[in-house]
């Protein structure tokens, strides 16, 4: 794989990537962007199966905090965890872990003051979506949706003619708030089903369980010094190629639509 932080900016190699993340995203020990980057790191060749998986070849570009910005309106761009691509072809990969679901596209416009400008910014990921897949969509009947769902699926749409996404699952979670694995399985399909012509673009969920390791102990022990102690812990551990912070349990995924 070659790899990328953000576009196109490329790095040898996923540790490469480590400095490059804001200054708070290594503060929570409970991020996803830690066990995701610990799976990159120290255990390509079980993501290399996950992305095999998943459809995608072994070849392919790897980028970690893929970006799009909104087509229309004003707003931020939509960071993408993971992409990949490969030429016609490309796959979204979100990770989650102890966060909960983000808001519903519904709940999303009524944030803020200047609507127009949202239901512009929601306008330009149908936009996406309906050259990849025909459409036209009635921005209406997607208020149900999970938003993030919905810009990173634009997203993966705008990578690639032959697109995918997928939602990775760190379990089991800590936290009471966790969008636990029947809800985003049950919310990726409701939001597939309404593309029209799913077959075409699929989505999936990816069950990872994860046991921590001593090294991610260490990482859990620095909570008592401080989110700086905690960051740089972190960020230390995961810069060391060969001490795992986790051993990793990769399930099939399941595909949205499936019986």
């Amino acid at each position: 794989m070659r790899f990328h932080f953000g576009n196109p900016n490329v790095i040898r190699t996923v540790v490469d990537a480590v400095p490059f993340y804001g200054g708070g995203e290594f503060e929570s020990p409970t991020r996803s962007t830690i066990p995701l980057l610990s799976l990159l790191i120290h255990a390509p060749d079980q993501f290399e199966r996950i992305v095999s998986s998943l459809g995608m070849p072994a070849d392919s570009d790897l980028y970690l905090e893929y970006t799009v910005p909104p087509q229309r309106g004003r707003g931020n761009a939509s960071h993408t965890d993971v992409m990949l691509r490969s030429g016609s072809k490309s796959l979204a990969i979100e990770a989650k872990w102890t966060e909960p679901l983000s808001d519903t596209v519904a709940k999303w416009l009524d944030k803020g003051e200047f609507r127009p400008n949202r239901e512009a910014v929601l306008q330009g990921w149908l936009d996406l979506l309906q050259c990849r897949l025909g459409g036209p969509f009635d921005a209406q009947d997607f208020h149900g949706v999970n938003y993030q769902m919905l810009h990173r699926a634009a997203s993966a749409a705008a990578a690639g003619s032959e697109s995918r996404l997928a939602y990775l699952l760190f379990t089991p979670s800590s936290s009471k708030q966790t969008a636990r694995p029947d809800v985003l399985y049950r919310e990726l399909g409701s939001f597939w089903g309404k593309l029209g012509d799913p077959e075409s673009f699929p989505f999936a969920l990816v069950e990872v369980q994860i046991q921590a390791t001593p090294a991610y102990t260490s990482i859990l022990d620095e909570r008592h010094n401080g989110k700086p102690a905690v960051s740089q812990a972190a960020v230390a551990a995961l810069r060391s190629t060969d001490t795992p912070l986790f051993n990793f349990v990769v399930n099939a995924p399941r595909w949205a639509g499936e019986a």
